[in-house]
């Protein structure tokens, strides 16, 4: 590009092409005569061999530059392997490659601000766990998604590998901190009772299995289902579990009740989770019908 080199275009018949050292083909059928596309040297020289000069020759149809020169700048960013051996290549050339380098450095030093709070946030509460799990996501989203150098799109993401590998670590431990104390609590509350209908203050999806799991397990035997309502959003986290001898299915259990709240779930016979929708006057009847269901009061 820095030379400016002529771009030589000529057609000349199948075979004789064929004969220039160095030529670069696939494997598919050219037409016959075929254009021979070399860089600086003229394609009649290739032919005669009066030129040791290095060059670049192929065969193409496509549409060229007249010189390289015009080109200004160019940037890989995107190389996807297609078959064993053959990979495709994206590249953006003048403003666009500008662009991408530009926005190169921009992520590059948001993933060094954010490397920089994951590694400050040594007591973190799980509220703040949340929100650094969270922006490592979306940053491996726009790293993923935005036309940047391919190099520094690998060396990037390696490192927002390693933060959420540390932040999801973080996460999940504060998580079962969390779900252990509230799992006691409830089991303060109800006893040894079989069957627990309650609602549990969190706005994690997580921390509610979490914290069913953790009640089965201090009280065994027991079938235990929570919501979580959050005010915000009208939205109410579901989940329940129940022993493997249960003649009421978890994930039956659930779906009946987010069905009833509007909403959906999934899971297995023990352990299954889900969300709807009710205010805060609704919330009362649908543990009461949650209870229902379980005694058998409710049609699946």
């Amino acid at each position: 590009m820095q030379e400016d080199q002529q771009v030589h275009m000529q057609e000349v018949p199948l075979a004789l092409a064929n004969q220039i050292p160095g030529l670069r083909m696939v494997d598919e059928v050219y037409p016959d005569p075929v254009r021979v596309v070399s860089v600086a040297v003229p394609v009649s020289d290739l032919l005669n061999g009066s030129s040791e000069r290095p060059t670049s020759a192929e065969l193409c149809c496509g549409t060229h530059l007249l010189r390289t020169g015009a080109i200004r700048d160019l940037v890989i960013t995107s190389e996807r392997q297609l078959v064993k051996g053959i990979s495709r290549i994206v590249a953006v050339t003048g403003d666009d490659a500008r662009e991408a380098r530009e926005m190169g450095k921009v992520l590059e030093q948001e993933v060094e601000a954010l490397s920089a709070r994951v590694a400050t946030a040594t007591s973190p509460s799980l509220h703040d766990a949340h929100r650094l799990a969270k922006d490592v996501g979306q940053l491996i989203d726009a790293v993923e998604g935005t036309p940047i150098p391919q190099w520094q799109r690998r060396v990037l993401q390696k490192s927002l590998k390693a933060l959420q590998r540390s932040t999801n670590t973080s996460t999940r431990k504060l998580e079962i901190k969390e779900a252990g104390v509230k799992a006691q609590k409830l089991l303060e509350k109800h006893g040894r009772q079989e069957l627990v209908v309650d609602t549990v203050d969190t706005d994690s999806l997580s921390v509610v299995v979490k914290t069913v799991n953790r009640y089965s397990e201090l009280s065994p035997g027991c079938m235990v289902l929570l919501l979580a309502p959050q005010a915000s959003s009208g939205k109410v986290l579901c989940a329940c579990q129940v022993p493997k001898a249960s003649g009421t299915p978890a994930s039956a259990w659930a779906l009946a009740v987010c069905g009833h709240l509007g909403g959906n779930a999934g899971g297995s016979a023990v352990v299954a989770k889900g969300v709807g929708t009710a205010s805060a006057e609704d919330i009362s009847r649908a543990l009461r019908w949650a209870q229902e269901y379980a005694e058998g009061k409710k049609d699946s």
